[in-house]
């Protein structure tokens, strides 16, 4: 299955659309996502990553039940992908408003430390949002289109033929050596795990 179209701002919302947790909350039958660059890690009493949106927002990421010793120190963020230059997608993300116009607005992550990622749905996406972004719009011309066509020089082949990624079993290649300048010098080394998580949350 494609990812949904990174186009869409119905779709791929941004801080500012998603619905407040002040409203209503939006039909269940609706999924939108919220995708975002996580630009710093400010933890220190409460886990808190500052992340940016499509339209270069700002907002803070925190998580409602990790505020306090021992629980912030039991989960290993780096390890989990949250580190800084690495993208988060969060389906159907409520918005937290500030009442203090100095501050940034927020989305809270609900549940304990073994399970608010199944509660939220958070997936990180290894890659900066432009490059994500740019998977994700590419996505029928690097997969669809590219199937029986060698990754590199595009010579055409049965699929059966072309030798796939390892790692995202997404692109192949005629030949070790056009598998080599894909990996170089046509970039799939950044978009890679891209491919591969992309295949992973929509499959």
């Amino acid at each position: 299955m494609p990812p949904p179209d990174f186009t869409s701002p119905l779709t791929f919302k941004t801080f500012n659309t998603i619905p407040s947790t002040a409203a209503s909350p939006p039909p269940s039958s609706e999924t939108y996502y919220l995708l975002a660059e996580i630009k710093e890690n400010l933890s220190l009493t409460r886990p808190t990553l500052i992340c940016s949106d499509l339209s270069s927002t700002s907002f803070a990421l925190t998580w409602s039940d990790l505020h306090a010793s021992p629980h912030a120190s039991d989960v290993d963020f780096k390890a989990l992908g949250l580190k800084k230059g690495n993208c988060v997608l969060l389906p159907n993300a409520r918005r937290t408003d500030s009442s203090d116009e100095v501050k940034q607005g927020k989305v809270v992550i609900p549940g304990g430390k073994d399970e608010w990622q199944g509660k939220s749905g958070l997936r990180v996406i290894p890659g900066k949002l432009e490059k994500v972004v740019e998977v994700g719009q590419d996505w029928e011309f690097v997969i669809e289109e590219g199937e029986g066509k060698c990754g590199n020089c595009g010579k055409e082949g049965r699929e059966e033929e072309l030798a796939k990624c390892t790692g995202c079993r997404g692109v192949g290649y005629c030949s070790k050596e056009c598998q080599v300048k894909g990996w170089t010098e046509g970039g799939h080394k950044s978009t890679c795990k891209i491919i591969k998580t992309f295949k992973e949350i929509w499959p």
